[in-house]
């Protein structure tokens, strides 16, 4: 299989909960038998179902004997739908950047003469789902601002 130096490999490390590794070269036996993996061998995380990899999707083995990125935590988490994150005659932020999964947070606001119709954030959870309805922007009839004049 491999010739491994003394001190030159890594122990094989745990895939992220809801996920598991695709090793590069090696059959499923091989995979079954392994312990360690030599100096510049990579791994890539791969998660299960409708999760996404968040944190470093490929690690490499270092020749001290660590993988890189190892202070950074890699988990599969769900994904909620993306139509939340876009509003007509509207803006979303989202919180931490990046795809919409557990944890993230989206603030709603309409564009001038449009009033926000519902909540003006909302947090994807653990399943998957937005914890509030879809907010809209409505034209406001009441608006006494500049008037946008048709082209």
């Amino acid at each position: 299989m491999w010739r491994l130096s003394a001190g030159g490999c890594c122990a094989i490390i745990r895939p992220p909960k809801d996920g598991g590794i695709r090793y590069r070269g090696l059959t499923q036996e091989q995979i079954r038998s392994v312990q360690v993996l030599p100096v510049d061998y990579e791994i890539e995380y791969i998660c299960r179902g409708n999760r996404v990899i968040v944190g470093p999707k490929v690690r490499k083995c270092l020749p001290n004997g660590t993988w890189t990125d190892l202070s950074q935590r890699s988990r599969c988490l769900l994904m909620c739908p993306r139509v939340w994150t876009s509003l007509e005659n509207g803006r979303v932020s989202s919180w931490p950047l990046g795809p919409p999964v557990e944890g993230t947070v989206l603030h709603y606001s309409c564009l001038p003469s449009f009033i926000l119709m519902g909540r003006n954030s909302t947090q994807c959870n653990k399943m998957g789902k937005w914890d509030t309805p879809k907010a809209v922007c409505r034209y406001d009839r009441h608006y006494k601002g500049k008037k946008i004049k048709n082209q």
